[in-house]
């Protein structure tokens, strides 16, 4: 006994490990910084500062987007450790990697938490050998990076997780007790595996709306007795119990429904609908192209198991995977909006029915030594693979120059008060999309007295004339293609005649040193290399950022 405890220990240890190594070796460093993590770590700053959850359309055109959760969790959980006021940060490259570092931290251990999930989620639903696999397939494919940056996907991934693992719980106290003498308090007690797993899937729909599509999986679930190793030949029998079922649709309801209500309290419905709409109207990034883009260039394994998984479990009628992948998929097609982190709820059933099929095939060999030496042969050269693939990322650092670009922009703008409180001219900041990844730190970190005008080449979000006199202004590689392009679009003209008024403040370089990006696992890079808007979702650097402004007294940096 003690030593099946011991291997049993080992089995959870080994995964874990690999994923702490993946996502906590260089937090700060890969991956690339994105907007949304701006967006994120903006609204949470707005909790910690006592503004609430809602921020205005002065800050961002479209602010009902998402629910709430996302900003209320990553604030609750900076405040732990008094953040940002731990870091004593001052206006310097150094101060801005810790305060990136923190909250990407906080990620790596969420995928850490989400990697132990898989493992018992697969254990109780299959077996110990499914789940070792499963957990450490979804450690060390390259694909799980995409939980180290600071998403509301990834905080909603540990609080599906858990949803499906209290209803599995719950599904297999039903099987164990189900009759007309179980104990009454033993009924009761079932209860309190049902309605965690409401409140965590609700949870989960309040931080990122589309999980509603797992909900087929979880009341399947419930409804289904003896779902415990169903591949055996165990009966599975339906008995409805509308009461539990209650129990667990309550939370899942009421918790996401706080959104629109406090949109009504407020006297906001109108925006509410309009930010529902325009968010789940957007439709111009098809499924497919994205699909076959995110997985040629980045996790090839990942599309080749789940798709090999989902394919098998529809022939073996596993409906456990085809219900946790196909609605949700089948979602994001027809919203016809997808990027890479979209498919994060996902990943994990793509490791485990990626997994099942490989077992099953193996075991056709009937040889038990061949299965043996195939298996760790398979297995073996998968694992190993990704983790190599893994390490050769996590180990770059692609995001110093971001630090440095940051730490100088912030030192350009006007504090919001003077040394005696007195208030200081407003500045806009006249820069790029993916500028949102740094607003956050001087707004509500360093307090400086701005506003944000952000330039698209196909949107008009600069209206001219800007509302303030002096501005500065962010250049990326983008923007400067854009001026060259002699575009007949009014807001491109205006803003061209913004650079062109402007004098050079800094230039700054990305100065890291690089492997060949056109070779796979690196792949995953190469769009903050060559400014090509695939997957990186930030400021294209390509080869320098100008920051420019027409106030004077501001000396040239290099």
């Amino acid at each position: 006994m003690l030593q099946s405890n011991k291997i049993s220990l080992l089995f959870v240890i080994c995964p874990l490990v690999l994923s702490a190594f993946v996502h906590l070796w260089n937090p700060v460093g890969f991956p690339a910084f994105d907007q949304d993590e701006g967006h994120y770590m903006r609204r949470a700053m707005q909790v910690m500062q006592g503004l609430g959850p809602q921020e205005s359309k002065a800050t961002y055109f479209y602010p009902y987007d998402h629910p709430y959760f996302g900003q209320i969790f990553l604030a609750a959980a900076l405040s732990i450790v008094n953040y940002p006021y731990s870091i004593n940060p001052s206006v310097s490259s150094q101060s801005i990697e810790m305060l990136y570092l923190v909250p990407r931290v906080l990620m790596g251990i969420l995928a850490v938490v989400d990697t132990f999930l898989v493992y018992k989620i697969a254990d109780a639903r299959y077996n110990r050998k499914v789940a070792f696999i499963s957990a450490t397939l979804f450690a060390v494919l390259p694909s799980t990076w995409f939980l180290e940056r600071i998403i509301i996907d990834s905080i909603a991934l540990p609080l599906l997780l858990l949803s499906i693992l209290f209803a599995i719980y719950y599904s297999k106290s039903r099987g164990r007790t189900d009759s007309d003498h179980t104990n009454h308090d033993d009924k009761k007690l079932r209860y309190f595996l049902i309605l965690p797993s409401g409140i965590f899937l609700g949870l989960a729909i309040f931080t990122k709306l589309p999980v509603f599509a797992l909900i087929p999986l979880i009341i399947f679930i419930l409804l289904n007795k003896n779902i415990i190793n169903s591949n055996n030949n165990n009966k599975r029998t339906k008995s409805l119990d509308i009461k539990a079922l209650g129990v667990w649709f309550l939370p899942v309801v009421l918790i996401p429904m706080i959104w629109p209500v406090y949109a009504i309290s407020t006297g906001h419905l109108g925006d509410w609908l309009d930010g529902v709409v325009w968010q789940a109207n957007r439709a111009d990034r098809p499924f497919a192209p994205e699909m076959k883009t995110v997985f040629m260039m980045m996790d090839p394994v990942v599309l080749l198991l789940g798709s090999a998984g989902l394919i098998y479990s529809v022939i073996k009628k596993d409906y456990f995977i085809l219900l946790w992948a196909f609605p949700y998929l089948i979602l994001i097609y027809l919203l016809n909006w997808v990027y890479f982190f979209h498919i994060i709820p996902v990943i994990a059933v793509f490791c485990m029915g990626g997994t099942i099929f490989l077992l099953d095939m193996i075991q056709k060999l009937r040889n038990k030594s061949l299965i043996r030496i195939s298996s760790l042969t398979v297995f073996g050269a998968i694992i190993i693979s990704g983790f190599v693939s893994s390490t050769l990322l996590v180990t770059q650092n692609l995001n110093e120059s971001n630090f440095a670009l940051t730490a100088s922009v912030t030192s350009y703008l006007p504090d919001k008060y003077d040394t005696i409180g007195n208030s200081s001219d407003k500045v806009t900041l006249v820069g790029p999309n993916g500028a949102f990844i740094l607003y956050w730190i001087p707004s509500y970190i360093y307090n400086k007295n701005f506003e944000f005008k952000w330039f698209e080449g196909r949107r008009d979000y600069v209206e001219p004339p800007i509302d303030t006199k002096p501005y500065l202004m962010i250049v990326d590689w983008q923007m400067r293609q854009l001026f060259s392009g002699n575009s007949t679009k009014e807001h491109i003209k205006y803003v061209e005649q913004l650079n062109n008024n402007s004098n050079l403040f800094g230039v700054f370089h990305n100065n890291n040193a690089y492997p060949n990006i056109t070779k796979y696992p690196y792949t995953n890079i190469r769009d903050d290399i060559t400014g090509e808007d695939l997957h990186f979702r930030g400021i294209q650097w390509a080869d320098r950022i100008e920051v420019k402004g027409n106030y004077p007294n501001k000396s040239l940096g290099e």
